[in-house]
C-alpha cells in the first residue's frame, strides 16, 4: 500500500465499509487483510483528506451549553468551542483550525468576497479546509504581513491555500504589516493595485481573523515591526493584543494612533461591521486580547477553546 493510488483506494474502501455498511474495524481488517491499527489509520486519513466528512446536525442550532452561554453573554451570532484538557498550544491551534475550517461551508459561497488575516492560526484553518469548487469567489488578504526578520509570518499562505481549495481568485498584500512612518504607508496604499486590494478587503461580507496577544513573544514583535522601546511604550499604554495588525488595548480600541497610522490593512471598524466577522483564537496567552475584542464587539462569531470559554463566563 505504498503506492499513493492504492493507498487512496484502500482508504476509500475502509471508509465505505465503516461508515456506509457498519462494519467493525476488526471486520474491515479481516476483509482487507491488514491489522486493526492499520484500519484505524485509514479511517483517520479519510477524515484528514476530506474523503469522509462528519456533520453533526443540531436541531436547536444552539450548540453545547457552554457555547450557548458564551453566545448569550456576549450577544454573538455563533460560538464554536473545542475541547481543551490542558493540551499544549499546538494541539489547541490544530483543533481550532479544524473547527474554523468546518464552519466555512456555512459562510463562504459562490459570488462573494471572503477576507482572511495571516498567522499560524489562520494557516491551520487553511490546512483543514476541504476542497470544493465555488464560482466567482474572491479570497482577499486583510492585512500586510511581510516580515523584515527571519520569523516566518506565513503572510499570504492562508489566503492562497483557501483560494486554491475553493477554486477562487486570491488577492494578496505582499507588504509589511507596519511601516516606519505614516507617509510611507500613504505612499504604498496610494498605489492603484494595492488600493484596489484594500477596497476589496473592506467590501468582503465575511472576514475570518485571529486575535493575537501582544508582548515580546507576539508575532508582530518577532517579525521585527517594533523595537524594545516601542514594545515597552505600547505595554505601558495597555496593549493586550492585535487584530489584523491593529494593536488594541483592554477595551478593544486602538492602543496607539501613531502605530495605527503606520499599519497597512483594513480598520477595526471595517471588521466590526462585516456581516460575518469570525474570530478564531484560543489558549491562555490570548485570553486578555479575546476579552478585549469581545468588549469592543469586533466579532459576531467566535471559535475558541473550553478553558478560554470558562474564563470568559467567570469574568464579571
Amino acid at each position: 500500500m505504498k503506492n499513493p493510488e492504492s493507498q487512496t483506494v484502500a482508504t476509500v474502501e475502509a471508509a465505505r465499509l465503516y461508515y456506509e455498511h457498519n462494519f467493525s474495524q476488526q471486520q474491515i481488517a479481516q476483509k482487507l487483510g491488514i491489522s486493526r491499527p492499520g484500519v484505524s489509520r485509514l479511517l483517520q486519513q479519510a477524515r484528514d483528506k476530506g474523503i469522509v466528512k462528519i456533520q453533526i446536525i443540531d436541531p436547536s442550532d444552539r450548540g453545547t451549553l457552554l457555547e450557548s452561554q458564551v453566545r448569550e453573554k456576549f450577544q454573538l451570532n455563533r460560538v464554536v468551542i473545542i475541547p481543551n484538557d490542558n493540551e499544549d498550544d499546538k494541539i489547541i491551534k490544530t483543533r481550532i483550525g479544524s473547527a474554523a475550517a468546518g464552519i466555512l461551508d456555512d459562510y463562504v459561497h459562490s459570488g462573494m468576497i471572503f477576507g482572511i488575516s495571516w498567522g499560524t492560526t489562520m494557516l491551520s484553518v487553511a490546512r483543514h479546509v476541504s476542497k470544493k469548487r465555488l464560482k466567482d469567489l474572491i479570497v482577499v488578504q486583510l492585512n500586510g504581513g511581510v516580515s523584515r526578520a527571519d520569523y516566518n509570518t506565513h503572510a499570504s499562505d492562508a489566503a492562497r491555500k483557501i483560494a486554491e481549495a475553493f477554486g477562487a481568485i486570491p488577492y494578496l498584500l505582499p507588504l509589511p504589516a507596519i511601516v516606519d512612518r505614516p507617509e510611507v504607508k500613504d505612499a504604498i496604499v496610494s498605489d492603484k493595485n494595492i488600493a484596489y486590494t484594500l477596497r476589496i478587503a473592506r467590501e468582503a461580507s465575511v472576514a475570518m481573523f485571529t486575535i493575537g496577544s501582544f508582548g515580546y513573544d507576539s508575532a508582530l514583535v518577532k517579525s521585527d515591526y517594533f523595537d524594545s522601546a516601542e514594545v515597552e511604550e505600547l505595554l505601558k499604554r495597555g496593549a493586550v493584543g492585535d487584530i489584523c495588525s491593529r494593536i488594541i488595548s483592554h477595551d478593544g480600541e486602538i492602543c496607539s494612533e501613531e502605530a495605527n497610522a503606520r499599519t497597512i490593512g483594513i480598520d477595526l471598524d471595517d471588521i466590526r461591521t462585516k456581516e460575518h466577522s469570525i474570530a478564531v483564537a484560543g489558549g491562555k496567552g490570548k485570553l486578555p486580547a479575546i476579552k478585549a475584542a469581545l468588549k469592543a464587539k469586533l466579532c459576531n462569531v467566535l471559535v475558541t477553546d473550553e478553558w478560554v470559554a470558562g474564563e470568559l463566563l467567570s469574568d464579571n
